[in-house]
């Protein structure tokens, strides 16, 4: 599953929006698809779209999680 993160341009590089397409996060933005799909690609500016694990699930805040191998939440 591809996901198409915006982060902070600063050396935390925290989440600020996470979407299944750029498309959404475009939307979410207030941005055009087309300049966040760019900007992704060529992961500019604090986008990204990633390749992530199918076991993996964005929260509310606009991170990612997944169960652990105890079986605990986990954060990426």
């Amino acid at each position: 599953m591809k996901l198409y993160i915006k982060v902070s341009n600063d050396k935390y590089e925290l989440p600020i929006a996470v979407e299944d397409s750029p498309t959404k996060l475009a939307q979410k933005l207030g941005l055009e698809r087309s300049s966040v799909a760019t900007m992704c690609s060529k992961q500019i500016n604090g986008y990204h779209r990633v390749e992530a694990e199918p076991d993996m699930w964005p929260d509310a805040d606009g991170g990612l999680w997944y169960y652990d191998d105890n079986g605990r939440v986990a954060y990426v």
